[in-house]
C-alpha cells in the first residue's frame, strides 16, 4: 500500500519543517511506502527554503512540491490529482503525525469497508480549553472533526465524493457531509493528529471556539461562504 500525504502551505515557515520531520519519523509497516505532496499557493516567506532544507538532510523521504492557484481546496485537490497512492491523508502544514500514525492508519484499512476518517487530536497547547477541545474530537462525530483532524480516505472514495469543494472556507465540512452520504467516517482512536493553537492564542480558546461553532451552523444553514470566510478572518461576527 501507498500513503500519498498532501500539505497545502501558504506562508508557513514557521511549521513546515515539524510538519515533515513528523511524517520522516513514522514507522511504516512492511510493504507501505509513502509519498509527500507539498502543493504551495505562493508563499512569500521562506516556506519552500525550509523545504529544499529539509530535504538536503533528509533524501529517503519521497517529496514532490508544486504551485498552485491559492486556496485550500484548490491546493489539495492538485495535490490529489498528482498523488500515486492508493490512499490520500491530507495534512495541515501547521499540524504534525504522532509516531504511528500511518501504521494505525494502514491497520485500519485492512478492513474494505473503511473509507474514509480522521484522527483524534491535540493542540501545541496546555491550556484547559484546548484540552477540553481535544477531547471533544475523540468522539467520532464529522461536527468534531475538521480539515486539521488528519482527513484520510481512499483515492476512488475522494474521487466519488468529487474532491474538495473549491470554495474559500467549510471545504473540509462540505467534504464530510458529502462523504457521509456514502459512508460513515471512521476514527483512528491509537494515533493522533497534534495541530498548532495559534488561532487559539491569537483570539483566546472560548471566543475562538465560539466563533468555529457559530460559523459551523451558520454554514449548515446556508450562509454565504465568502462572508464566512471574512468574519473568520477578522474575527468579528454577531456575538462580539
Amino acid at each position: 500500500m501507498k500513503v500519498s500525504i498532501i500539505i497545502p502551505t501558504l506562508n508557513e515557515e514557521q511549521y513546515i519543517s515539524n510538519a515533515l520531520q513528523s511524517i520522516a519519523m513514522q514507522a511504516l509497516p512492511a510493504g507501505v511506502t509513502t509519498e509527500v505532496l507539498i502543493v504551495d499557493g505562493g508563499s512569500t516567506d521562506q516556506t519552500t527554503q525550509k523545504v529544499e532544507k529539509f530535504f538536503e538532510t533528509i533524501d529517503s523521504l519521497p517529496v514532490r512540491v508544486f504551485a498552485s492557484i491559492r486556496g485550500r481546496a484548490v491546493q489539495m485537490n492538485c495535490g490529489a490529482a498528482f498523488a500515486r497512492g492508493d490512499v490520500l491523508l491530507f495534512l495541515h502544514a501547521d499540524s504534525t503525525l504522532s509516531p504511528n500514525a500511518i501504521s494505525e492508519l494502514v491497520a485500519t484499512l485492512e478492513n474494505p469497508a473503511v473509507q474514509y476518517g480522521y484522527f483524534p487530536m491535540n493542540f501545541s497547547s496546555n491550556h484547559p480549553l484546548a484540552q477540553l477541545y481535544a477531547a471533544a474530537t475523540r468522539i467520532n462525530s464529522i461536527l468534531t472533526h475538521y480539515g486539521d483532524s488528519g482527513i484520510f480516505a481512499r483515492k476512488e472514495f475522494f474521487e466519488k465524493v468529487g474532491q474538495f469543494p473549491e470554495q474559500e472556507l467549510m471545504e473540509d465540512v462540505e467534504f464530510l457531509f458529502r462523504a457521509r452520504a456514502i459512508s460513515e467516517p471512521t476514527l483512528i482512536r491509537n494515533a493522533f493528529v497534534t495541530t498548532s493553537a495559534r488561532r487559539f492564542e491569537k483570539n483566546g480558546f472560548l471566543r475562538q471556539q465560539l466563533l468555529n461553532i457559530y460559523l459551523v451552523v451558520q454554514y449548515i444553514f446556508g450562509a454565504d461562504v465568502a462572508t464566512l470566510k471574512a468574519q473568520y478572518e477578522t474575527g468579528k461576527w454577531l456575538l462580539r
